[in-house]
C-alpha cells in the first residue's frame, strides 16, 4: 500500500514541502537514528510529500491450532485458534474519527501534547529536529487544527494510521454429545449426535480498532488491509441435531 509519511530523518529530503525552500533536515536531525520524526521548530512534523510503500497487507506467516477430545466415547470437545503474525493493517476509522472529534483518544484536547513525550509515541518513539521536547498543542484550538488537519483523515500522512496487523482469534469452541441408548433406536435411529458451538468468541490483538480481520472489500483482494468503518467479524452460537440410521 502506498501513501505518504511525515519527514523522517536519513531519508535525505534537503526541502521543505511546504515552504519550498531549502532545509537539510539530516543536519538538522543532529545524531538522532535513522528514521526518527522531524520536528519543526513549532513542535509539529512536516508532511513528506514522497510516495513510499507504507503497508503490506501480507502476514509473515499464517496457521491454526484444532483440537477435539473425547471423553467416555459420548462426548466430544473441540477448539480451533486461528493466528496471524505480522502484515499491517492502515486504520482509516481512527484517522475519521479523529477528525470529527469523536475518537477516545481526542479527549486529549484538555491537556497539553508533545511529541516523543505524550503524543504518537507508538508510532513516532524517537524524535529530533528543532521542535524536539516543544510543546506543540496547549489549547483545544490547537487540537482541533491538528486532528482536522494533518493529524487526521483529511491529511496527506497516513502512516500514522498504519498498525500491526497480528492477531489470535478463537475461532471456535464446541461441546457434543452423542446418544446411542435402546430410545434411540426404539426411534429408527442408530444414534442422534446432539452439539453446540460458539464462533469468533474472542481475538487477541494489538489493534486500535474493531477487528484487524476485517477488510474493506471483504473478500475482495486488491484492498486487503483497509479499514473504513468495516463491520467485524459477527459472534455466533449454533445448536445442531444429527441423526443417524
Amino acid at each position: 500500500m502506498q501513501g505518504q509519511d511525515f519527514v523522517r530523518c536519513g531519508r535525505g529530503l534537503n526541502f521543505d514541502p511546504g515552504t519550498g525552500s531549502a532545509v537539510d533536515f539530516d543536519a538538522a536531525c543532529g545524531d538522532a537514528p535513522k528514521g526518527a520524526l522531524y520536528l519543526d521548530a513549532s513542535g509539529r512534523p512536516v508532511v513528506d510529500p514522497t510516495l513510499r510503500v507504507i503497508a503490506n497487507a501480507n502476514p509473515q506467516w499464517s496457521g491454526s491450532a484444532r483440537t477435539n477430545l473425547r471423553f467416555f466415547k459420548k462426548w466430544q470437545v473441540g477448539g480451533l485458534l486461528d493466528i496471524r503474525h505480522g502484515g499491517t493493517i492502515w486504520n482509516g476509522t481512527r484517522g475519521a474519527l479523529y477528525a470529527f472529534g469523536t475518537h477516545k483518544d481526542t479527549d486529549i484536547r484538555n491537556t497539553t501534547g508533545t511529541f516523543g513525550e505524550n503524543f504518537l509515541t507508538d508510532v513516532y518513539p524517537v524524535v529530533a529536529g528543532p521542535g524536539k521536547n516543544v510543546t506543540a498543542f496547549s489549547t483545544p484550538a490547537d487540537w482541533q487544527s491538528w486532528f482536522t488537519g494533518p493529524g487526521g483523515s483529511g491529511g496527506v500522512a497516513q502512516f500514522q494510521f498504519v498498525e500491526d496487523a497480528s492477531y489470535v482469534k478463537l475461532r471456535e469452541i464446541s461441546v457434543a454429545y452423542t446418544a446411542d441408548q435402546k430410545w434411540v433406536s426404539s426411534i429408527g435411529f442408530s444414534s442422534i449426535d446432539f452439539r453446540v458451538a460458539g464462533r469468533n468468541l474472542h481475538t487477541w490483538s494489538n489493534y486500535k480498532g474493531l477487528d484487524p480481520e476485517s477488510n474493506l472489500g471483504g473478500a475482495e483482494f486488491l484492498t486487503q488491509g483497509i479499514d473504513y468503518f468495516n463491520s467485524p467479524q459477527t459472534r455466533s452460537f449454533v445448536i445442531s441435531i444429527g441423526l443417524n440410521k
